[in-house]
């Protein structure tokens, strides 16, 4: 298996736990199969669409990556059409609106950096923002152990 593969179990892992989340608080989530690139899950009774970051290296660096620019087009904050992102830093999970984010961006004016992520194969264009700035923006942040269950679900 890939490190891309890996990354991509890791990550279905990560959103159908907190579509077990959202279930366990009421909500009615819907699993977008699939490439589709808009979001992850959709709250059918909220009519809102959830794109979950996972960001580990956040954990250790302070930082979070946030990609506007892969293969010379708008992708991550500039191609989403979500309405809520969640960072999953390891230890948290921050809830912030991609709007919030822009805003966050276009006041701190942080340093544009172009790199080549692990398991990519061509450079994206992100903003590394640090945690607790983006918290500040942020809705809320919820400690990891609050959302993560002992159980392992499985995404279909």
């Amino acid at each position: 298996m890939t490190e891309f593969d890996t990354s991509l179990d890791i990550g279905k892992q990560r959103e159908d736990q907190l579509i077990a989340f959202f279930e366990s608080l009421g909500h009615k989530p819907i699993a977008i199969p699939g490439k589709f690139t808009g979001f992850d899950f959709f709250l059918a009774n909220t009519k809102e669409g959830y794109e979950v970051k996972q960001d580990w290296k956040a954990h250790y660096s302070g930082n979070l990556v946030v990609e506007i620019e892969m293969y010379g087009k708008p992708s991550g904050l500039m191609g989403t059409t979500a309405d809520w992102w969640i960072f999953d830093t390891k230890t948290e999970f921050i809830f912030i609106t991609p709007r919030r984010l822009k805003d966050l961006i276009v006041s701190l004016n942080p340093p544009l950096r172009i790199f080549t992520g692990k398991g990519d194969t061509q450079p994206k264009k992100a903003y590394l923002i640090p945690v607790e700035t983006i918290k500040k923006y942020s809705s809320r942040d919820v400690p990891r152990d609050q959302i993560i269950q002992t159980n392992t679900y499985k995404h279909t």
